[in-house]
């Protein structure tokens, strides 16, 4: 392990600049929260929330008709984009609801799909047709994840960069079907970042960052205070506003 790869606040702080006074909320992109169901709110609203905070100019959060009164309650500053018909609702995305998802999407720099999604075969059917259709940047997170846990190749047919933010379980999950073999955090990483054409961001004590070129990142930072339900939404919210605002995907 190179020190070199360590990634600090010095290395943060090359990235982030103040910003210029003569800027608007469109300087600061449009981020789209694709997320939720029934029982799994509190997933879209702390993705949706950290977007704003980490300073996206517009942050739309697209989520079944099902949960947008509570979604509507809880984000006042986000614009809610409901999805389905709430009379025939039961919870979560379906395959019918896909062309208007996409609509709702279209004009936004960067997504983040999966949390609370659930993983039923249709949301599955939801999360392999945005990403194989959506050509701008995806965060890929949780039950995302899940979702296509079975069927990794999908990475290599997107037409845009791809973040995906595993936690060990979720990568155990992938690797499975992967035909890579664990070796250890920074070299597997590194391989399925390779072969799927993705940017992975491996949780866990001194989380690692892989890209396509096999370079790495490893965040010497965190806290076990952050082991707890939540916090894999608000980093991949973090990382889509980021994204939204013009940065590398990597850094």
């Amino acid at each position: 392990m190179n020190s070199n790869n360590y990634y600090t606040l010095t290395d943060c702080s090359k990235h982030i600049k103040p910003r210029e006074k003569d800027t608007h909320k469109g300087t600061y992109g449009k981020v789209g929260i694709v997320a939720g169901s029934i029982g799994m709110t509190g997933s879209v609203c702390m993705a949706s929330m950290s977007s704003l905070r980490s300073g996206s100019g517009l942050v739309y959060t697209v989520v079944p008709n099902s949960i947008s009164n509570i979604v509507c309650i809880k984000l006042t500053e986000c614009v809610i984009r409901t999805i389905g018909n709430f009379s025939n609702s039961i919870g979560y995305f379906v395959k019918n609801d896909i062309p208007h998802i996409m609509k709702a999407i279209e004009d936004c720099d960067c997504i983040v799909l999966g949390p609370g999604m659930g993983t039923n075969e249709e949301t599955k059917t939801v999360v392999n047709h945005i990403l194989i259709n959506y050509e701008k940047p995806v965060v890929l997170d949780a039950d995302g994840l899940n979702c296509v846990s079975k069927d990794v190749i999908v990475f290599n047919k997107r037409k845009a960069p791809t973040v995906i933010t595993p936690h060990p379980k979720e990568f155990e999950r992938l690797l499975k079907n992967s035909e890579i073999e664990y070796i250890d955090r920074i070299n597997t990483s590194i391989k399925f970042s390779n072969k799927y054409n993705v940017i992975t961001v491996l949780k866990g004590f001194n989380a690692v960052v892989t890209n396509i070129n096999s370079q790495y990142h490893i965040n010497p930072t965190g806290t076990p205070a952050m082991a707890k339900a939540g916090s894999g939404d608000v980093l991949s919210g973090i990382i889509a506003s980021l994204i939204g605002q013009g940065l590398d995907a990597f850094n």
